[in-house]
């Protein structure tokens, strides 16, 4: 039996910072956390991340945006994501964008295609960085 359902909130307490990669010193991170959004009818649990507008975007509405927009969730240090989530107030705003059947079932292919969550960040990471070059 599964527990409560918890709400996304905008409390550092509750986020997860992750690198994306381990493996190398100074790496970015993004910041995540997992809850329901809170205007969901459903109050289904999905994986957010936060935004540098202090916005949180979905786990598979962030898979149907470019690469080149990764750097919206991106944070080049830890100070930098805990400056932006001790300043979030208030309910949390989550960053609306239509996800198709579609985009889910490319989600979800993509999920399955991976070894492991760190290997999954490493990649995002590469992808980014060659949109940067």
């Amino acid at each position: 039996m599964s527990g409560p359902k918890r709400t996304l909130t905008n409390d550092y307490k509750d986020c997860q910072l992750i690198k994306l990669d381990p493996s190398e010193p100074g790496s970015p991170l993004v910041v995540t956390q997992e809850g329901c959004a809170p205007d969901d009818p459903l109050c289904k649990t999905r994986l957010f991340y936060l935004q540098h507008d202090g916005k949180w975007i979905d786990e598979v509405a962030r898979s149907t945006r470019p690469d080149s927009e990764a750097g919206e969730i991106i944070f080049e240090s830890v100070g930098d994501a805990f400056h932006l989530m001790t300043s979030l107030f208030g309910k949390p705003v989550v960053r609306e964008l239509t996800i198709t059947d579609a985009d889910i079932e490319a989600y979800i292919a993509r999920v399955k295609s991976v070894k492991s969550p760190e290997a999954a960040y490493r990649d995002f990471l590469a992808r980014y960085r060659a949109t940067k070059r």
